[in-house]
């Protein structure tokens, strides 16, 4: 990881990568981190109910309604306090997401 980045950062990264079902292996690539990382942060991720895990020969996490709910917060936040105009773009995906009953990804 070639820069720190905060925890909502990593956090956020980690239901970006997981919105679609991802391994622990792709989080990590995806997301930059190594195993002690994804350690520290996904029990944390699971207890809140961010993501659901399906527990198969390797764990397949996927960002739940709640999770989905945390990226637009973040990304609105982040659209608010710093005008990123991709950030602004991201947030009406997820209102668009979120009002779909069954979003294309849910199979």
């Amino acid at each position: 990881m070639a820069e720190k980045r905060r925890e909502f950062d990593v956090v956020a990264d980690i239901l970006r990568v997981a919105a679609l079902g991802s391994k622990e292996s792709e989080i990590m690539v995806g997301c930059e981190l190594d195993r002690k990382l994804l350690e520290k942060y996904m029990p944390a991720i699971v207890v809140l109910k961010l993501v659901s895990v399906k527990k198969e020969s390797e764990n397949l996490y996927r960002t739940t309604s709640r999770g989905l709910e945390f990226l637009r917060f973040y990304h609105g936040l982040r659209w608010l306090l710093w005008g990123k105009d991709f950030d602004y773009v991201l947030i009406n995906i997820l209102t668009k997401l979120k009002k779909d009953r069954h979003p294309y990804y849910v199979r």
